[in-house]
């Protein structure tokens, strides 16, 4: 009964530990934004990362207290609001990732769960510094004009002029236009490769170290969208050959979500079919670097993605049992 007690009091101090270790860490990675602007955005995309450590861990109570100490440590050293603001942008996405892979759910929708929260949390982050809560829409515009101006400042310093060469006069306008009608969708869009690495991330971890993270063991990876959300697609984009204004937006808005999603799962059948045929794994990190330096490959994986559905990719690369046609 005596080691009991003893263990009991040992998982209690270690949890303590770890709770305070998790805000030191965060508060820290957020509060390097205001030493390192750019490098600071990327590290606090890492902040629900150790909440959910914990709650594999220690279970939901750990998640919680490191929650509300994060939570009251940047209310006191900067604002309530601030506080709010994580909760909002990176709590609630870290409680959603923790319990989906606490009970095995599909990917493409802990994922897509995920993302939202991360959209509207970074939507509610924009409202509650603008102060414009029955306009929220306009808070958005506002900080993508602001975005805009520091682009456009910092290509004059650089000495690149707004309008670019006697071809491509006009593009600064025309980019303009673009990122305010089409920002809420590509802001979703970034949620979702955010929070697909935070899932491929979690699940290397699970794996390489399954008793100290719950005793979990993660099913094989799988990616595969509804058949029927291809209709939403096809409605998309006729919405956006409408032509009219808000009709465009919306259209524009729901494809670039969808190109998102479909791009996703394009992935998972390049990485099924790379272990299916057993292809090097150089070919497999040429392949990701070129992903990031052609847009068009991406446009590619995502019609593959998009066409899986018709031609289901996974099946045709299986080998055919006798007697099976």
């Amino acid at each position: 009964m005596e080691a009991e007690v003893r263990v009991v009091h040992t998982r209690w101090l270690a949890m303590a530990a770890e709770v305070i270790l998790a805000a030191l860490v965060v508060v820290g990675v957020l509060a390097s934004g205001s030493v390192f602007p750019i490098l600071g955005v990327f590290l606090s995309l890492l902040s629900p990362l150790p909440f959910v450590l914990l709650r594999l861990r220690h279970g939901f109570p750990g998640l919680a207290l490191a929650l509300a100490l994060t939570t009251v440590a940047l209310g006191g050293l900067t604002s309530a609001q601030q506080g709010l603001a994580f909760l909002l942008e990176f709590g609630l996405p870290a409680i959603l990732l923790a319990e989906g892979l606490r009970r095995a759910s599909r990917p493409e929708v802990v994922v897509t769960g995920v993302a939202a929260l991360l959209t509207l949390g970074g939507v509610g982050v924009l409202v509650l510094a603008s102060d414009q809560w029955a306009r929220p829409l306009a808070a958005v515009s506002q900080h993508v004009e602001a975005l805009l101006g520091n682009m456009e400042a910092f290509t004059a310093r650089v000495g690149l002029t707004g309008e670019g060469p006697p071809p491509l006069v006009g593009s600064a306008g025309m980019l303009r236009t673009f990122l305010l009608m089409a920002f809420p969708g590509l802001f979703f869009a970034g949620s979702l490769l955010t929070a697909s690495g935070y899932m491929l991330l979690l699940r290397s971890l699970i794996q390489r170290w399954p008793t100290q993270l719950g005793g979990l063991t993660p099913p094989p990876f799988r990616w595969e969208l509804p058949e029927l959300l291809v209709w939403a697609f096809i409605g998309a984009g006729i919405l956006y050959l409408t032509g009219l204004p808000w009709l465009q937006a919306v259209g524009l808005n729901v494809l670039i979500i969808l190109l998102g999603l479909y791009f996703l799962q394009g992935l998972s059948i390049a990485a099924f079919l790379f272990q299916r045929f057993h292809l090097p794994r150089v070919l497999a990190t040429l392949s990701v670097l070129l992903l990031l330096f052609q847009p068009f490959l991406t446009l590619l994986v995502a019609g593959v993605g998009l066409f899986d559905v018709w031609f289901a990719f996974r099946r045709l690369s299986v080998p055919k049992t006798p007697g099976r046609t």
